[in-house]
């Protein structure tokens, strides 16, 4: 299952007791903020719960896979994120039960 942007700011509006037209608001504001950090290429540390940061990739060798044909894939960059120890303790906790 995938929740979207409206069902993730309904569910932050219900735990925390705000109106969800607000609740929108302050998600917007974070992924906004999030997306200033990473493209000044600073990396982002949300205590327990993971960080954020800008990567290399490598040009590679890869396949498109409608004609099977190989190509170049240029070195770029992408976002990675690491899950705090806290984060991926809770999330096995949930599935453990």
């Amino acid at each position: 299952m995938s929740v979207n942007k409206k069902e993730f700011a309904d569910r932050m509006a219900e735990k925390g007791g705000i109106k969800k037209k607000d609740a929108m608001k302050g998600l917007n504001l974070f992924i906004e903020t999030l997306m200033d950090y990473m493209s000044e290429g600073e990396k982002v540390k949300l205590l327990k719960f993971g960080s954020f940061q800008m990567k290399m990739v490598k040009e590679r060798t890869g396949r498109n896979p409608q004609t099977r044909k190989q190509c170049i894939i240029p070195e770029h960059e992408k976002i990675k994120f690491v899950a705090s120890e806290g984060l991926a303790d809770r999330i096995k906790e949930r599935r453990n039960q």
